[in-house]
């Protein structure tokens, strides 16, 4: 029984081991290669598996695709709580995200657009929320909160609020590249994160009227 146990353990390591392979290989081929110009055979051939072995695991290329979306979600949330460590103020941390956001697109833009686009395609919904903005709502609210409690934004709306204009803002800008590959997201993540920082900051006090004397007859 312990042997027959010890087996299983490790065939399903192995199994677990070899859909990783074949996964990895077919993400560094969407980079270099884009998705619409690999094939399966190519995934298999450098996951150094054969075909069969492939379909195994995936049904398609498109399945792998789809599964990369599924890391959408924890991706962004992890990139707002590098954020969220710092002990900096919460428009730092805005223009923070923005950067991160800029660099991970910069470094493998074809397989950026393409994940962002399955998402859209395949878990969006007509009136409902931004699969890729959803993750992320609560914890840009906190940022939003901690700069509120330090004085940093302004207090005339609710944290939730703002924190969802702060998103809209920056996706504007995620809309239009994947619209247009060659839109200048870089450029537009960072003035859009420039801009809506400086929409949070706190209103400059008004001067207090200072009420003359009448002089007398």
């Amino acid at each position: 029984m312990l042997q027959r146990t010890a087996d299983e353990g490790r065939r399903a390591r192995k199994k677990r081991e070899l859909r990783i392979r074949i996964y990895e290989a077919a993400r560094q081929l969407f980079i270099t290669q884009g998705f619409e110009g690999t094939t399966v055979a190519q995934i298999a051939d450098a996951a150094d598996v054969a075909q069969a072995t492939f379909f195994l695991h995936f049904p398609s290329k498109a399945a792998v695709l789809a599964e990369m979306t599924s890391e959408v979600a924890g991706h962004l949330r992890a990139l707002v709580g590098e954020q969220l460590a710092r002990a900096v103020s919460a428009q730092e941390r805005i223009r923070g995200f923005a950067g991160r956001v800029a660099a991970e697109v910069g470094a493998a833009p074809g397989l950026a657009r393409e994940v962002l686009l399955e998402l859209m395609r395949s878990r969006a919904s007509p009136g409902g929320d931004i699969p890729y903005l959803s993750p992320v709502h609560e914890p840009f609210a906190a940022i939003i909160r901690a700069g509120q409690v330090a004085g940093e934004v302004r207090h005339d709306f609710e944290a939730a609020f703002l924190g969802e204009m702060v998103l809209g803002a920056l996706n504007v800008a995620i809309v239009h590249w994947m619209a247009d590959p060659k839109f200048p997201l870089e450029n537009w993540l960072h003035r859009a994160a420039l801009f809506v920082c400086q929409a949070l900051e706190p209103a400059a006090p008004r001067p207090r009227r200072r009420h003359r004397r009448r002089s007398g007859p």
